[in-house]
């Protein structure tokens, strides 16, 4: 299997920091992956924490009741780009169980290595679609 040279961006919008760095240890094991952080904006101030880089995956990480995926990916002007760039939500709320071409659930608490599997699955996916969608 021949894969692509260039690294794909994982953005993370997690407000937990040992869940983020937990998330970044174990995404750095990928080949040919960056992760970085977003910083959701509680001020709702989309110029503050807009992502300015192009990314392969979006990983949102609420920590209810304080956050929900939803509106921390409004709050940093990302909300749009669902459907544009894949989403992952892990959260320990009630999801839909299953994945869909949009959204992908990963409930918590959750195993590390199920992470870096669905993170592969999900990449993997991505490259075999035309990176141009109409709309």
């Amino acid at each position: 299997m021949m894969t692509d040279v260039m690294s794909t961006h994982i953005s993370v919008l997690c407000d937990y920091d040992a869940l983020f760095s937990a998330i970044e240890l174990k995404l750095s094991a990928l080949p040919h992956v960056r992760v970085s952080r977003l910083q959701s904006n509680p001020a709702g101030r989309p110029e503050i924490g807009r992502p300015t880089d192009e990314f392969g995956l979006i990983i949102v990480a609420p920590i209810p009741p304080i956050n929900d995926a939803m509106s921390m990916l409004s709050r940093t002007a990302l909300l749009n780009r669902v459907g544009e760039v894949p989403v992952l939500i892990i959260s320990e709320q009630p999801s839909r169980p299953e994945s869909d071409d949009l959204i992908t659930y990963l409930n918590f608490p959750f195993d590390m290595d199920d992470l870096t599997d669905t993170v592969a699955v999900i990449l993997e996916d991505r490259h075999h679609v035309s990176p141009e969608r109409s709309h």
